[in-house]
């Protein structure tokens, strides 16, 4: 980007700026006139200057132009005016003042207004510009960076640059005019006053900067201190985790304290030094009104000033100190703003930056070629290597397979593959053409790279799977008319210099992977997860993904379908204990009270458990059927036995999560629990809290998962009774708030899985979870809707970095996002995900035959999980020894052996190679 600010601004708003600056030359003589006028309402109107020598009217609204005498001196009378009397001119000439007063604020307006638009366009601009050159970065660069202190200066630090951004020019030309205007016309009307006037603007304009460079000094130390506590912040928070694990929580803090003192003392002597530049500036302002009308009274006592220049001389220099002010802090915004666009651009102009896009489009590799590695090294920033000297040659298409421990040079070398790296020495050539000078677009089309730690974005996982193809820039004009919101985002966007492209649109290059529609292409989705073993796990995110509205009835007619057939099923392989269905009339004890008594999907937070007692409708039925006073007996009896077995456990004990009664209770609430029950006394009623918490952990009991031997049937009863009133007596304003069960109904907010199993899974039951799950899977294909729970499986939230994902699918994505865009070459690193397989040799096979037309770098871990392949690479550390299997000559050439494992001595060229055709 432009290093320098002001070069910047005007090559990419000087149109702008322009037309700015011509309004401001026209507002001038307005703005002179303003002035002028108040001289003659004195004089002409009220000392009746105009009525001289026996005169009764006067001339008003007369307008004659006259040329300058260097163009002939010629007057043209515009308007030969209306004759009025003393109170007509009076009248006249205050209207003629209030209308220049209005011009004069509709010209202020229309420049403010059209400087802050350009100012906000080219803040969006420079946000724009700095995150595309941050994209230009290598990616060693990019991984470098601190993400909080990046998005800091994006979004932060600059803010105060772009609002200067309408003010660069306009604003100094706006307040000059406005400043010499006025002060031109005091000194037309006396020298004296004039010159006063003029030594105390230099005064200011000399002495306040000079005061103020302490402020910039500060304010640099501020912006510092500043993005260096949004660093440390986001530091922390990324291993907040770990830091609390570790109790190093009160050592953190002591440092974000220090950092906050430290930027408190810098702000504090901040303030200090710009208030007593304001005082000075101020007091700089009031003392020339003083001379002013000691002097100017004095020349008028003497007739050499009249009244109504005093008068007008006056009300000019009251518009003479705030542009000058202004001017001064313009100056100071000025070097602050320049500073700060110093710092940010220092932090994005690297000195080294890839090219991002191609001039006429990508065009693909031949068929067969060659990839050559000559002398590739990489050292770290200690000088330190990474990886030793390492040649070889393989023929495209091909099959390669990097051996060796993770952190090593396996790793490394993937990185150089799969062009995440380029501070290497030496070559990797792809038919000739260098990998480190290909632009970013031509290496992602023809590079699939999938390296060691999985880097998921926030969005659905089929959102990350398509990330890849998001690459053909939207045809603006295939939409047809637009609407006006539309069509003035676009045009917004191209005089901000952002991209035009709707982030809406379809970003989807169908055509540059070679698939037609979005059939073939979730059929290439389908077929990749297949090849890594991870369908299962997205049909079973999709039985996890809940059934909103609206529903249609086609979906609701196969959920029900699929019902029967899971109860069906379970009744043919006599397996009927691993479901416990829902039954109005039937307590159903695998369920906890809560759900008993509202027997329903809560699709708000109004029935939950933790507060059901204090909700005024659920509260009425709990009193009216006597519950309140068994659940909390029932809650007391389980805190005394859960502490009791809690007791000397450690934290993550299994019998911790068997015993949580769905109320995120911490087991520091149970032990003040009991502390209270101990000393309470039985003839007085609980306190609120105390026997809210305690209804909420009976409301949470499940008999067979707890076994604390807590619910008879005749609390069974009870609990149905007061489910049949909750039901009958249901509000109209919670209706939305519950979708009671029923087996002819979906239930809407519950997820697939419990509507097809309409009931809860017998505790107990031996790996019950796994045998409904298969049943599950099997009534959804039968019943139409399996490709509808893959589609809502895809469709499941990834979280940042994959934190919703399940393991296999967290490593697995990031793999499927390397081969879905087909690309000539694939650099896969699958050691994470065969290390959590069930099956690693399989995957490894159909992987193999996936990418039989691909040139396929295989990382691994195990060299026995890399199948048959023609040339290996084995890593110990940083040093690799290439191996091509079936070429026992070539293999123990000593050159090749020498120059791929670095170890010549120095000064020697290398100039063996290692050839392996595959």
């Amino acid at each position: 980007m432009e290093s320098n600010l002001f070069r910047y601004i005007w090559q990419k708003s000087r149109a702008e700026q322009v037309v700015v600056l011509l309004i401001i030359l026209v507002s001038i003589p307005f703005n002179w006139a303003s002035f002028d006028v108040p001289k003659r309402i004195v004089n002409d109107a009220i000392q009746g200057g105009a009525f001289k020598d026996g005169k009764t009217t006067a001339t008003l609204m007369d307008f004659t132009l006259h040329l300058p005498s260097w163009l002939g001196g010629a007057s043209y009378r515009l308007s030969e005016g209306i004759q009025v009397g003393q109170y007509g001119l009076l009248v006249g000439l205050s209207t003629y003042f209030l209308l220049l007063v209005l011009i004069n604020g509709a010209f202020k307006y229309v420049i403010n207004v059209r400087k802050g638009i350009l100012g906000e366009r080219m803040l969006r601009r420079m946000r724009y510009d700095l995150f595309s050159q941050l994209m230009r970065f290598r990616p060693e660069e990019i991984r470098a960076v601190k993400p909080a202190e990046i998005a800091s200066m994006i979004k932060d630090e600059v803010e105060p640059v772009g609002g200067f951004v309408g003010d660069a020019f306009i604003q100094p030309v706006f307040l000059l005019s406005q400043a010499l205007t006025a002060l031109i016309f005091i000194m037309a009307q006396s020298f004296w006053l004039g010159s006063i006037a003029l030594l105390i603007v230099l005064v200011q304009a000399i002495i306040i900067p000079i005061l103020r460079r302490e402020q910039l000094r500060l304010g640099r130390e501020r912006q510092i201190a500043s993005r260096q506590l949004a660093g440390r912040i986001g530091e922390i928070v990324d291993a907040g985790p770990m830091i609390q694990g570790h109790g190093a929580t009160a050592y953190v803090q002591s440092d974000i304290a220090g950092r906050l003192g430290r930027l408190f003392d810098i702000r504090y002597a901040l303030y200090k030094r710009k208030f007593a530049v304001k005082f000075l500036n101020n007091l700089l302002a009031q003392i020339t009104p003083f001379f002013f009308y000691a002097i100017g009274g004095f020349f008028a006592l003497q007739g050499r000033l009249d009244i109504g220049q005093l008068v007008a001389v006056i009300a000019a220099y009251r518009d003479l100190p705030p542009p000058i002010k202004e001017l001064i802090d313009w100056d100071q915004q000025r070097n602050d703003v320049t500073i700060k666009y110093d710092q940010v651009i220092s932090q994005f102009n690297s000195d080294e930056t890839l090219v991002l896009d191609e001039e006429n489009g990508v065009a693909a590799l031949p068929e067969k070629g060659e990839i050559r590695l000559e002398s590739v090294q990489m050292l770290d920033n200690r000088g330190q290597p990474l990886l030793t000297p390492l040649s070889f040659s393989l023929a495209r298409p091909g099959l390669v397979a990097v051996i060796g421990p993770p952190g090593g040079g396996k790793d490394v070398l993937g990185r150089i593959l799969g062009r995440q790296a380029t501070s290497y020495t030496g070559r990797v050539l792809i038919d000739g053409e260098p990998l480190a000078g290909m632009s970013v677009e031509r290496a992602s089309h023809i590079i699939g790279y999938s390296g060691d730690e999985p880097e998921l974005i926030a969005g659905s996982m089929r959102d990350n799977i398509l990330l890849p193809l998001r690459r053909r820039r939207p045809d603006l004009k295939a939409g047809g008319a637009v609407s006006a919101p539309e069509h003035r985002r676009f045009v917004e966007a191209i005089r901000s210099g952002n991209s035009p492209f709707p982030f809406e649109a379809d970003w989807t290059d169908y055509a540059g992977v070679g698939v037609t529609d979005t059939a073939e292409l979730a059929a290439r989705i389908h077929e990749l997860l297949d090849v890594f073993g991870c369908t299962q796990e997205v049909y079973e995110l999709g039985l996890g993904g809940k059934v909103m509205r609206p529903v249609s009835e086609q979906a609701i007619e196969r959920i029900i379908a699929a019902r029967r057939v899971v109860a069906a099923e379970l009744t043919r392989i006599k397996q009927g204990d691993l479901i416990e269905p829902f039954v109005l009339d039937r307590y159903n004890r695998n369920a906890p009270i809560v759900e008993n008594l509202i027997f329903g999907t809560r699709t708000s937070t109004r029935f939950d458990s933790t507060t059901l007692l204090f909700e005024p409708y659920a509260q009425s039925i709990l009193k009216a059927e006597a519950l309140v006073e068994p659940l909390a007996e029932m809650g007391a009896r389980i805190v005394a036995t859960v502490v009791e077995i809690f007791a000397g456990l450690p934290q993550g004990h299994a019998l911790f999560e068997r015993y949580s009664f769905g109320a995120n209770f911490e087991f520091e609430r149970l032990n003040e629990l009991a502390a209270l029950l101990a000393k309470h006394d039985m003839r007085n009623p609980l306190d609120q809290e105390t026997e809210r918490d305690l209804v909420a952990l009976a409301l949470g009991y499940i008999e067979p998962k707890h076994r604390l031997n807590l619910i008879d049937a005749r609390l069974e009863r009870r609990i149905l009774r007061a489910r049949e009133s909750f039901r009958k007596h249901l509000p109209a304003d919670a209706v939305e708030d519950v979708d009671f069960y029923d087996p002819d109904k979906v239930m809407v907010g519950a997820s697939v899985r419990d509507n097809l199993m309409f009931g809860r899974i017998g505790y107990g039951v031996p790996d019950a979870a796994r045998k409904v799950g298969e049943i599950v899977l099997q009534a959804l294909a039968r019943s139409g809707l399996g490709e509808a729970l893959y589609r809502l499986g895809l469709d499941t939230e990834s979280g940042i970095r994959g934190r919703f994902l399940p393991v296999r699918l967290r490593q697995a994505v990031p793999l499927v996002q390397a081969l879905v865009k087909a690309p000539q070459i694939a650099v896969l690193d699958i050691s994470s995900l065969l290390a959590i397989s069930d099956e690693p040799r399989e995957i490894v096979a159909r992987l193999h035959s996936y990418c039989a037309g691909m040139t396929l770098f295989l990382l691994v871990g195990d060299a026995n999980l890399a199948g048959e392949v023609p040339l290996r690479v084995l890593f110990h550390g940083a040093t690799g020894t290439v191996e091509a299997l079936g070429r026992p000559d070539a293999a123990n050439d000593r050159a090749s052996r020498l120059e791929s494992t670095g170890r010549e001595d120095t000064g020697r060229e290398n100039t063996g190679r290692m050839e392996a055709r595959s």
